[in-house]
């Protein structure tokens, strides 16, 4: 039971934007709390507190919303007494006078309803009739914005898509944005381990497992909300169906995937035209490329910050900073939130604070250890240039010039990048020991470049392609890109990998000049057994300072054994990795020249 606890612990470090949920000092902002049940899509009665800040003087006052599905507020199990539930965002925002609208989504907390999936059009539908009642308060000047991190950070994004004009600002933390890719199957294959934690502690929540959780679901009126806990045992097990929802159009619910994604409502979000601060970072799951995709691909005002942090933004995880214990994120949570107010402040109070000043993208650069800022994405003067692999293990800069040579690779299915990386960070972790990958890389196909002449600039998305053939018609490949310093220690930069049967590339708005990996049922094919394919695919995003004297290191592996699923389940393919003027097997960097 004591595991439990520290893994719902963690969990709820994830949910809440700070390591540091609770001190002595956090309702010193508050005022008061009123709960409500508002009527949403179909009569359903969702789960409202209202809080207001001290010394409220009944004077209308711009509304910032919480869509959660972690409970919006708790009391004591055995008492009914209502706990302290706000985080030190919230009391920050209530100390510079904002009113704060919390809010159990369907089939969640007090609200009653089941869950038809996350973030289902259903609940986004909702989102509508909650800031129709908001506006409709004495209390509210008209205006609405919307905050969070993680699920409530994508709930956030999905307020646009409502189209109500009383939203005028959104800050999505931390939020995902294509939820088959990131977090739900990256790869096409499934974190069991993460999605299986994930799943266990939302059920406890969804049925109110006090004796487990230590609190209890805060009741809206004088009864507890027994009636609204029972419609919950209808919501479906979240690891059941994410183990049937192989595909991308596969139904994850009621609804696929792609339909509970902000990436489906791109042509909503966009003809809402709000304004966002979006927060992420390079080393949390997907969340800087669905970041980067957005301020591209969507027409909102946009000022996006990417950090060097975990999930959350709650500790540093550069691998040039951090090695086995946890490090104060950059930016610190005190200029996080002070970023957050300062654009509220902006859009919902009007404020002439500089906002509008700000750079469209700013970026925090390994190996220099710095910010750095752009008005566009890519940056100006980014081009691309190739690695190439070659025998002896090198990575050289032009064509191998041999003919039909490979390398072969039996697949070890002990390689990981341990229990502290970019996908268990979803789960509140901190990234540690991803700084010295010398004992995996032994265990992996690595091919290094010569040292450095000069500094490289690595700015933006790789793109690695591999001339492949396997013994196995099912089977998975995954690539590190790491840094190797001249004393041999290796740094963990960024990752990319593929599910064997997802290898054909399709056309996409959003691929450009990156591949495109559909991941539907109807493009997936098994891989014919010992015929050489062409894989290409993407690396995440990321932004490094390769410096002089050091090495650029691929790594290829078939397993990462402490996150994803073994793929196949029996047998231990051989992959035979091509590199010859044919079958020019290549990574592919994209620079930034001096």
């Amino acid at each position: 039971m004591k595991n439990l606890q520290l893994l719902l612990l963690s969990f709820f470090i994830a949910a809440s934007h700070i390591a540091h949920t609770q001190s002595t000092k956090s309702n010193k902002s508050l005022g008061y709390t009123q709960s409500f049940y508002v009527p949403a899509v179909g009569g359903t009665k969702l789960a409202v507190d209202v809080h207001f800040p001290k010394g409220y003087k009944n004077e209308p006052l711009p509304a910032l919303l919480e869509l959660t599905r972690y409970w919006r507020s708790t009391e004591n199990p055995k008492t009914g007494e209502p706990m302290p539930s706000l985080r030190e965002r919230d009391n920050f925002f209530l100390s510079h006078n904002y009113i704060l609208v919390k809010v159990d989504v369907r089939g969640t907390g007090a609200s009653y309803g089941k869950r038809p999936g996350e973030y289902s059009p259903t609940e986004v539908e909702d989102a509508r009739y909650i800031v129709e009642w908001v506006v409709s308060q004495a209390w509210s000047d008209g205006s609405v914005g919307a905050y969070g991190t993680s699920y409530s950070g994508t709930t956030a994004e999905l307020l646009c898509a409502t189209g109500h004009q009383a939203v005028k600002a959104v800050i999505p933390g931390w939020s995902d944005f294509d939820i088959y890719e990131s977090p739900g199957r990256p790869y096409g294959m499934l974190a069991t381990g993460f999605v299986a934690e994930w799943s266990m502690v939302v059920d406890w929540l969804d049925n109110n497992a006090s004796d487990i959780l230590k609190a209890s679901i805060r009741r809206v009126t004088d009864t507890f909300p027994q009636e609204a806990i029972a419609e919950h045992k209808e919501n479906p097990n979240v690891l059941e169906v994410a183990k049937a929802a192989k595909y991308k159009d596969s139904k994850f619910g009621e609804f696929t995937h792609e339909e509970c994604s902000p990436v489906y409502w791109q042509k909503e979000i966009s003809e809402s035209e709000v304004p966002m601060l979006v927060l992420a970072s390079w080393l949390d799951a997907g969340t800087a490329e669905g970041a980067l995709l957005r301020l591209k691909h969507y027409s909102n005002p946009q000022k996006l910050v990417l950090m060097p942090t975990s999930h959350g933004g709650s500790a540093h995880a550069s691998p040039y900073i951090v090695s086995d214990k946890a490090v104060d994120p950059v930016p610190s949570v005190e200029e996080q939130l002070q970023l957050q107010l300062d654009f509220f402040d902006y859009y919902l109070k009007g404020k002439q604070n500089g906002m509008e000043k700000w750079p469209t993208v700013r970026y925090y650069n390994f190996g220099e250890e710095v910010f750095k800022e752009t008005e566009n994405w890519p940056p100006k003067n980014q081009s691309r240039i190739s690695y190439f692999l070659e025998s002896d293990h090198k990575l050289i800069s032009s064509k191998p010039e041999k003919g039909n040579t490979f390398d072969e690779y039996q697949v070890d299915f002990s390689v990981s990048t341990g229990k502290n990386n970019r996908w268990s960070t979803q789960m509140g972790k901190p990234l540690l020991q991803l700084d010295s990958r010398n004992s995996v890389d032994s265990l992996m196909l690595c091919y290094t470049s010569a040292p450095l002449k000069e500094d490289l600039q690595i700015t933006g998305t790789p793109i690695i392609n591999l001339y492949l053939s396997s013994s196995h018609s099912e089977g998975a490949v995954f690539v590190y890109l790491e840094d190797v310093a001249p004393d041999g220690k290796s740094r963990y930069i960024t990752e990319g990998g593929l599910l064997l049967e997802h290898r054909k590339t399709v056309e996409h708005p959003f691929s450009e000049d990156i591949p495109y990996h559909s991941f539907y049922q109807s493009d997936a094919a098994p891989m014919p057994i010992n015929e050489v394919e062409k894989l290409s695919f993407k690396l995440w995003p990321t932004s490094v300072l390769i410096k002089k004297g050091h090495s650029i290191r691929i790594a290829i592996a078939g397993a990462d054994q402490d996150t994803f699923d073994r793929t196949p389940a029996t047998g231990t393919p051989v992959y035979k990795i091509y590199r010859s003027q044919t079958k020019p097997s290549s990574l592919d960097l994209p620079i930034i020249k001096p």
